[in-house]
């Protein structure tokens, strides 16, 4: 049933075949110097192997040429083990990573990300699933844009059984309604050089018309995970945080506002993957309704407190990495205040609790001050309502460090 349900969406496998093979053959033939981007999908997998078969084939019904499928299977306690087996059978190029525990969604994403090559990258969930043009739309609207942004984002359809009971992602929505983003000299159909296959002659270019850019903000503006399809050179700005260890799940908000908040981002206003809703999603339960929760909030919003907190930190601890690389120093401060949250170390200060990017800055005054200055530095701690005893003794700390250095 759960195969029958998935195909209505496929285009015919043999055909998907037929036209890759066409594509491949004519793009690596005639000029081989010239291929098309690697796109990596990462799937990670916890007990959903009656959905996985569906996951692992859309990625390889897609209309882009170039792409390979790399699996995390982790910890599962259900047939996932057996399934996957199966789907290696059927799939050689397919890459497996097999962890006998659960570890948290974050360490997996991390591994499926390293075992990947493609200079972009989808996260897909395994209870989702992609659309027959999801890989070609996002690369060929990477590929268009003058303004390089990190990642884009599609719309995604909501399924329920074998049902569409919604078109349209909430999240996504906020922008849409409004006439903010717009910006069509940002973009040039891209058409692949000396040929004429890619993009091909029936696929709508006229997408390039619906989509919309998106500045810095700490407001979720995106569909969930398996929407996004990121810049592995953006990922890698932020994947060495040692504070993910402790962000279990919330990856994708993590992911979405650290790089959307350096490099940008686009959304979609077109369906591009299916989020499956299957009552046992930790975010969306049941279909969203206007005013009304579609999941339960009970521990999720602990999660997202994680994965803002420890943006906010390495945002400071990797303040050369951002602010030593053009930024000015206002630039830097108003990311900073922009993305700023509350702490989640309940024995910390009441301003530290109140202000995460405000403890960062203040454990990291020294290289942070000599990047942007110390009186900028104090100011934005002032603004923010750290105590004058705190921001004064900065300086006496920072002498003492430097004469223990010494």
């Amino acid at each position: 049933m759960e195969e029958a349900e998935s195909k209505a969406f496929f285009i015919p496998e043999e055909s998907s075949r037929a036209a890759k093979r066409l594509m491949v053959q004519d793009l690596d033939d005639r000029n081989s110097a010239l291929r098309l981007p690697l796109a990596s999908v990462v799937i990670v997998n916890y007990n959903y192997a009656r959905f996985l078969g569906a996951a692992v084939d859309s990625i390889y019904r897609q209309t882009y040429p170039n792409i390979e499928c790399v699996v995390v299977e982790n910890g599962s306690t259900d047939e996932s083990t057996r399934v996957l087996r199966a789907l290696e059978a059927r799939h050689k190029n397919m890459k497996t990573i097999y962890w006998t525990e659960n570890d948290g969604q974050t360490k997996a994403i991390l591994a499926g990300l390293a075992a990947s090559s493609g200079p972009y990258v989808i996260f897909l969930d395994a209870d989702d699933f992609l659309l027959p043009d999801c890989v070609e739309t996002h690369i060929f609207v990477h590929l268009s844009l003058r303004i390089h942004t990190g990642f884009t984002c599609g719309d995604m359809l909501q399924l329920a059984g074998d049902q569409i009971v919604l078109g349209t992602e909430n999240g996504f929505n906020r922008l849409l309604q409004t006439r903010r983003g717009i910006k069509p000299r940002r973009v040039r159909p891209y058409r692949h050089p000396g040929h004429k296959t890619w993009p091909r002659p029936e696929f709508d270019q006229s997408v390039l018309d619906r989509i919309r850019f998106v500045g810095a903000t700490p407001i979720w503006l995106w569909s969930p995970t398996s929407g996004n399809c990121f810049r592995r050179d953006a990922l890698d700005l932020f994947a060495d945080n040692p504070e993910l260890q402790n962000v279990k799940i919330g990856t994708d908000l993590y992911f979405c506002l650290a790089v959307n908040a350096i490099c940008g981002s686009v959304l979609i206003d077109k369906p591009l993957a299916v989020y499956r809703l299957h009552g046992a999603n930790k975010y969306s339960r049941r279909p969203q309704l206007n005013n009304v929760l579609s999941g339960e909030p009970e521990g999720l919003d602990n999660h997202h407190a994680k994965a803002k907190a420890a943006l906010a930190r390495h945002l400071a601890v990797r303040a050369g990495r951002f602010a030593g690389r053009g930024w000015t120093w206002i630039e830097y401060l108003w990311l900073m205040w922009r993305m700023d949250c509350p702490g989640i170390n309940k024995e910390a200060p009441r301003w530290a609790r109140r202000s995460a990017s405000a403890a960062a800055i203040v454990d990291n005054y020294d290289s942070i001050s000599r990047l942007l200055g110390k009186w900028p530095v104090k100011i934005w701690l002032a603004l923010r309502l750290v105590p004058p005893n705190i921001i004064f003794g900065l300086e006496k700390k920072s002498k003492n460090n430097g004469g223990q250095a010494g």
